[in-house]
C-alpha cells in the first residue's frame, strides 16, 4: 500500500477522533505531526530499515503508516485511552502492529542531569513498555519521535546510550520538519 491518497482516510479518522475527544485528559499532551511528510520519509526509508518503533505513539497514525508500508511496526504510548484508539484505528485500516502501554524510556537509561538529560513533559514514572513488546530499544532499525523541544537532548541521549549503533532516529519538529540521524555510539550498549 504505497498510494498516499489511501492514507487520507487514516489521517481523517485520526482527526475525527481528536476533534471528538480533545478536551479529555488523555489527549492533553497529544500533538499530531505532518503525516504526509512522514509518509514520504517512511516510504524512502523502506530499503534501510525493517523494524520500526514510535515513541509516544498517540493515536498510532505513524505506526500504522509504517505497518502499511511493510515495516515490522511497534508503538509505545503511556496513555491507555490513546492505546485503545490506536488499536481500533489499526484494525480498521488493516495494519498489523503492536502498541504497548507504558514508557518508552528503557530501564537501563539513567539520565545525566549535569549533561542536560531532563524530562519536562514526558511521563517518566510509568512502567517501561519494552517488556510488553518483548524487545529492547537496540532491536529496532528505525525510531520515530515528536519530542517536546526542551526534551530533544534527553531523547538523543536515550538513543546514544541504548540504541544499536546503526539505529536511525527520525524526529519531527514543527519548525524544521523531519530530521534523520544516527545518534548511537558504537559499543554504547551491551549484549
Amino acid at each position: 500500500m504505497t498510494d498516499p491518497l489511501r492514507f487520507q482516510s487514516l489521517w481523517s479518522d485520526a482527526e475525527a477522533i481528536w476533534n471528538a475527544h480533545e478536551t479529555e485528559p488523555a489527549f492533553q499532551g497529544y500533538v499530531s505531526a505532518d503525516y504526509a511528510m512522514i509518509y514520504a520519509k517512511l516510504l524512502s526509508l523502506r530499503s534501510r530499515a525493517t523494524t520500526f518503533l514510535e515513541w509516544g505513539s498517540g493515536l498510532g497514525v505513524v505506526s500504522i503508516m509504517a505497518s502499511l508500508l511493510g515495516f515490522d511496526s511497534y508503538g509505545i504510548e503511556v496513555e491507555p485511552r490513546l492505546v485503545h484508539f490506536s488499536q481500533a484505528l489499526a484494525e480498521k485500516h488493516g495494519a498489523e502492529l503492536t502498541i504497548a502501554n507504558g514508557s518508552f524510556i528503557p530501564l537501563e537509561f539513567e539520565p545525566h542531569l549535569d549533561d542536560g538529560d531532563e524530562f519536562h513533559r514526558t511521563v517518566v514514572d510509568d512502567v517501561s513498555a519494552y517488556e510488553e513488546l518483548d524487545m529492547q530499544l537496540r532491536d529496532f532499525d528505525l525510531v520515530y519521535a515528536y519530542p517536546w523541544p526542551e526534551e530533544l537532548h534527553v531523547f538523543r541521549s536515550i538513543m546514544r546510550r541504548c540504541a544499536a549503533p546503526n539505529t536511525l532516529f527520525l524526529r519531527y519538529d514543527a519548525r524544521e520538519g523531519l530530521l534523520l540521524s544516527r545518534p548511537a555510539k558504537r559499543n554504547s550498549w551491551r549484549h
